[in-house]
């Protein structure tokens, strides 16, 4: 059966333009030789990407004996994408270039906000930010919005949960309304965290399996982990983005750590440390879930390792859990997060720019797997 000509032209010119990203500066012929595809047909495509702006000449190469060739790159300035990281009081956003550049950034306060206030906030710091950097909308391709929930199935709707102002059912549409030709895409913040603390580590270790162990800084009254294994968001059978849950493993009391001015782990270490009852009891309840929370993932999950974020990331304690987790012969790598927000940034990057860019279709995509019996 003859091959549809139009199609393999296309199929060419993605396969081109993801070998021009990846090689940085590259020479038609070097395309055509990695490629295997012809020099013709290769000639042609990259001027009508010249042509498009998604490449652009970037000098001259060496010369062989001939002309010395004409080199291209990645125009990553041809489009933009924005990611915006809801959390309870406030919302930052940031805009991205197709080199996971980041453009521009705002923050703006959400507390006592109603969804409307929230869809205008959204759209305003947008166009701000766009405006600030002379970028024109018809520039901005994907909107993707990290908040803390899950996707509905049956409904079809990213549910956003733990902020009560935002009716996270209407959300979508009302931003779909204001950006009609924009992709917008609502993803778990501990699943982005996960995909962001992966990203750092991916081209530093061995390391292909991870798993973040996240209590959040706000003291939410639950707590959240994420597997991702070599790029790849494992998602638990119960609870859609990994909620730790209490009829899972006992939880700490999180809400009485604030309620007993431990808003900082360093301080709730120092003052057990001190002898203080108050802070050894709820030191020693911490420990126990944590050392709990990982037994249970240890029992399911064989991770290269563990990253405490948020609340928990403090080196103290991930030495205090170890020595817990010792007494029952048992071991694992056990590291804090350095990168706080910038992971669910650096995941949410990676997302977009993997389902832009990859070539592997099952890169990015969420799995069903069924850790609980």
């Amino acid at each position: 059966m003859a091959f549809n000509s139009k199609i393999s032209k296309e199929l060419n010119k993605e396969l081109i333009l993801s070998c021009i990203k990846k090689e940085g500066l590259i020479s038609k012929v070097e395309i055509s030789r990695i490629t295997g595809i012809s020099l013709p047909s290769v000639s042609k495509i990259v001027d009508e990407l010249v042509e498009e702006g998604r490449i652009i000449e970037f000098g001259v190469g060496d010369s062989s004996g001939g002309r010395r060739p004409v080199l291209y790159k990645f125009n990553g300035n041809f489009r933009y994408f924005a990611v915006i990281i809801i959390k309870k009081v406030y919302m930052s956003i940031y805009l991205i270039n197709l080199d996971g550049d980041v453009i521009g950034e705002d923050k703006i306060a959400i507390e006592g906000a109603d969804d409307d206030d929230v869809v205008f906030s959204i759209t305003s710091g947008i166009s701000r930010t766009l405006s600030n950097y002379n970028i024109f909308i018809g520039k901005l391709s994907n909107i993707c919005i990290a908040a803390p929930g899950y996707f509905d199935y049956e409904k079809n709707k990213f549910l956003i949960n733990g902020i009560p102002v935002i009716k996270a059912i209407d959300l979508h549409e009302k931003l779909s309304k204001k950006f009609p030709n924009v992709e917008i895409k609502f993803v778990s913040d501990i699943h982005m965290t996960a995909l962001g603390e992966w990203t750092r580590i991916k081209n530093r270790s061995e390391k292909k399996r991870i798993v973040v162990i996240d209590i959040d800084r706000d003291l939410r009254e639950n707590a959240c982990f994420a597997i991702i294994d070599n790029g790849n968001i494992l998602k638990p059978g119960r609870g859609y983005l990994g909620r730790i849950e209490k009829d899972m493993i006992d939880m700490a009391d999180i809400t009485a750590l604030k309620k007993n001015g431990y808003e900082e782990v360093g301080k709730l270490i120092n003052d057990a440390k001190a002898k203080k009852a108050k802070a050894i009891n709820l030191l020693t309840n911490l420990l126990d879930f944590l050392a709990q929370t990982i037994k249970h993932i240890l029992h399911y999950v064989d991770p290269d390792s563990i990253i405490f974020h948020g609340y928990i990331a403090h080196q103290s304690l991930i030495e205090a859990v170890k020595v817990k987790l010792q007494e029952e012969n048992l071991a694992c790598d056990i590291q804090k997060s350095l990168l706080n927000e910038k992971a669910t940034l650096y995941g949410c990057i990676e997302e977009i720019l993997s389902n832009l860019f990859s070539q592997d279709e099952k890169f990015g995509k969420i799995y069903n797997v069924d850790f609980y019996k």
